[in-house]
């Protein structure tokens, strides 16, 4: 059994922050997965990237206020739309879910001049 392990690149889209905390992740769970399944490199490696791959899930967002919160690597797609009238948020979160929400009307951005 080898002692040390190439760690994989973690997901492009990450900021450097969550990509060693990805990495760290994947480190410490291999080591559980080597007791685990000692003879067992493959086990070893798909256990630790299921740890590590744990930490892309983006949280749902349940507001306007909630998708400006996501960190930048979480969402594919942020902005603000008018839909049907209503100033809307929009976002796709790097998992590929979609959500939109009413802006309140205290948090509207101010429209561009010429903009309807």
């Amino acid at each position: 059994m080898a002692s040390t392990a190439t760690i994989p690149v973690a997901p492009g889209h990450m900021s450097d922050k969550a990509a060693k905390q990805w990495a760290a992740a994947y480190t410490k769970a291999l080591a559980q997965a080597r007791l685990d399944y000692p003879d067992n490199a493959s086990a070893q490696r798909t256990a630790a990237l299921k740890a590590a791959n744990a930490l892309l899930a983006v949280p749902a967002p349940t507001s306007a206020a909630e998708i400006a919160k996501l960190e930048e690597w979480q969402v594919l797609l942020r902005e603000d739309r008018i839909v049907n009238g209503v100033s809307t948020r929009i976002c796709v979160t790097a998992d590929g879910r979609k959500f939109s929400f009413p802006i309140p009307a205290a948090a509207e951005p101010k429209a561009p001049k010429g903009a309807k």
